[in-house]
């Protein structure tokens, strides 16, 4: 005879129809957990890329921006607040002398790589008031007439040599124009060098039918894109006189902007999941030029 209670082995088909269910519902929670969080991961990187955007225009404007002197340091300005043009000082130096309209000035060491870049635009002369004057010239002569710069009646200016490898001093010759109105030299007057840098936002090309914050030497017209994209209310604002806040109206006279505000809204490159549009990173800074008055 066999015994009436048998010894169960396996499954039953209703125990396994229910580890399906169970683990179907099990499963469904955890797809639903991972696809949130590739979900948030890809929201997160898309706020990275845009802020990444923001970061890599704000600083190649400061290293520009910081070293611009207030009056007329503003050379043009576009309706807008998207396209404008400043003077940019690479060089500082002392005005040993003037023969005609030749003025020879002992620089300051500065790095070699910087002052061989093209561009020069002009250069810029202290007045006795403290303001200073430009003038626009093509002429920059390499090999100054160091002779200028040792005088036997009064202290000579002496040009510095090269020390522990860092870049020397050299002496330069600027021309001007003879039809240009320009202050009495004076030896000893502060002089720097200067380029005309355009900032512009406009079509990107690295991104096609995104916009891209442009640099381009005037001189030169050496262009470079140095970030995109950015959303479509990049611009800057400008500080007139002491005004606050920042006005988005060009001032009339430019002589008076003292600042800019920066508005630097990078955005995401692409659209992430469960986004209708590319992220906006929003960030805002100010830049106010040197020797401000007030």
């Amino acid at each position: 005879m066999t015994s009436g209670s048998l010894a169960r082995r396996g499954f039953t088909l209703v125990e396994l129809l229910i580890s399906l269910i169970v683990s179907a519902i099990i499963g469904t929670a955890l797809v639903r957990m991972v696809l949130s969080q590739a979900r948030f991961m890809d929201q997160q990187e898309a706020w990275r890329e845009a802020r990444s955007v923001s970061r890599g225009g704000i600083n190649r404007l400061l290293s520009d921006l910081r070293s611009v002197e207030v009056s007329n340091g503003l050379v043009a300005a576009a309706a807008g607040g998207q396209d404008f043009t400043i003077r940019v000082p690479y060089a500082f130096g002392v005005l040993c002398g003037a023969a005609a309209n030749v003025y020879t000035v002992s620089l300051l060491p500065v790095d070699a790589t910087m002052f061989a870049e093209p561009g020069y635009s002009g250069f810029a002369l202290r007045n006795p008031n403290g303001t200073y004057g430009w003038h626009a010239s093509n002429t920059l002569d390499l090999v100054g007439t160091a002779v200028l710069c040792q005088n036997a009646l009064y202290d000579s200016i002496h040009t510095l040599p090269t020390l522990n490898g860092s870049p020397a001093g050299r002496v330069v010759n600027l021309t001007r124009n003879t039809a240009a109105i320009f202050p009495v030299p004076v030896r000893g007057s502060i002089v720097y060098l200067y380029r005309n840098v355009r900032y512009e936002f406009k079509a990107s090309v690295a991104i096609p039918g995104r916009t891209g914050l442009w640099r381009t030497m005037v001189s030169s017209g050496n262009t470079e894109e140095l970030a995109a994209p950015f959303d479509a209310t990049a611009r800057v604002n400008f500080y007139n006189l002491d005004v606050t806040p920042a006005q988005s109206a060009v001032p009339a006279t430019l002589g008076n902007v003292h600042g800019l505000e920066l508005l630097l809204n990078g955005m995401s490159e692409r659209t992430p999941s469960g986004s209708a549009a590319p992220k906006t990173a929003n960030m805002t800074t100010s830049v106010f030029f040197e020797n401000r008055p007030d």
